[in-house]
């Protein structure tokens, strides 16, 4: 394909000028028709029309290349599109994977839930307490004697118990000295441990003891003895009770404390009631002091336990 340029230097080379190629025009034989061949210019103008390019000159290639653009096209287009979903699905999966599963509640039968609260108590009634000393003179004698020597403890208890009989009362009076000082030591350590729980906690281990108590049918009941904890509003017969007491035990002379209490009881009976009301206001306040107290008590145990774990519905919303 020839292109502006090189179409202007044929002409130059060529045809030198319009007049000098006419004179070299081809005569025919006498009696034939004479043509004029066109001259070069003639012919390079006829000829410049049918100068096509490559792309003219191959109408199949073209198309085949374009078709061929187009199916990479759609196939660039379908592989973007496929690893787009494959993406997209791998980080569905993976955010899948990636969320925790949750845990079935299992239901438990009464029995089993029986079981869990009474585990949950014995938690909360602080059981473990420091260790003691033996606070008396056998206990002493026992401690200090039953070794791990042969035989089964039963048989060694006999013979320690019998070796124990035979003491003299100097040898006993020193273990008994012996259980005292224990007996301090246990105070001490025992006050100790007590302080060394927030109020609320020895009020809510009390409260566990006495459910345990119940639920597990004991007679005896061990409370936690803290002097910070608030006293109980007495009623006016107790506040009658105690302001009577040494009075009319004084005036029974050698008669026994039941005789006493039979004397103020037949007198609280015997009493109208303007002569009680001094002690039915007196309880009406202390009523009111000590549920003021109780209240502000149970709501720190309420907080101790949430922040221990535990649940709030063993605390009273009452009295416990």
């Amino acid at each position: 394909m020839l292109t502006a340029i090189g179409r202007a230097a044929a002409r130059r080379v060529l045809l030198p000028s319009r007049t000098a190629a006419s004179k070299h025009a081809t005569q025919l034989p006498h009696g034939s028709v004479a043509y004029h061949l066109p001259n070069a210019l003639t012919l390079l103008v006829a000829a410049r029309p049918m100068t096509v390019s490559a792309w003219m000159r191959s109408p199949a290639k073209t198309s085949g290349s374009k078709t061929k653009r187009t199916s990479t096209a759609t196939k660039e287009k379908k592989t973007k599109k496929t690893t787009t979903k494959k993406a997209s699905a791998a980080k569905k999966k993976t955010k899948k994977a990636a969320a925790p599963k949750r845990k079935t509640k299992k239901v438990l039968t009464p029995e089993e839930k029986e079981k869990a609260d009474l585990r949950e108590l014995k938690k909360m009634a602080l059981l473990k307490r420091p260790t003691q000393l033996p606070e008396s003179a056998w206990a002493v004698y026992v401690t200090n004697n039953i070794g791990a020597g042969e035989g089964k403890v039963t048989e060694r208890i006999k013979e320690v118990s019998s070796r124990f009989a035979g003491l003299s009362e100097s040898e006993k009076e020193g273990l008994k000295s012996t259980a005292q000082s224990n007996h301090d030591a246990n105070k001490n350590t025992r006050q100790q441990w007590v302080e060394s729980h927030p109020v609320e906690a020895i009020y809510i281990a009390n409260i566990a003891r006495r459910r345990i108590a119940r639920k597990t049918n004991k007679s005896r009941l061990y409370l936690i003895h803290d002097e910070r904890l608030p006293k109980r509003a007495r009623s006016a017969y107790a506040l009658f009770i105690k302001s009577r007491f040494s009075q009319v035990n004084s005036q029974s002379g050698s008669g026994t404390a039941q005789d006493t209490f039979r004397a103020m009881s037949e007198e609280w009976r015997s009493m109208s009631e303007s002569e009680k009301q001094p002690f039915e206001e007196a309880a009406a306040s202390e009523a009111e002091k000590s549920a003021a107290i109780f209240k502000e008590l149970k709501e720190k145990a309420r907080v101790y336990l949430k922040a221990q774990g535990g649940a709030a519905r063993h605390v009273p919303s009452v009295r416990g």
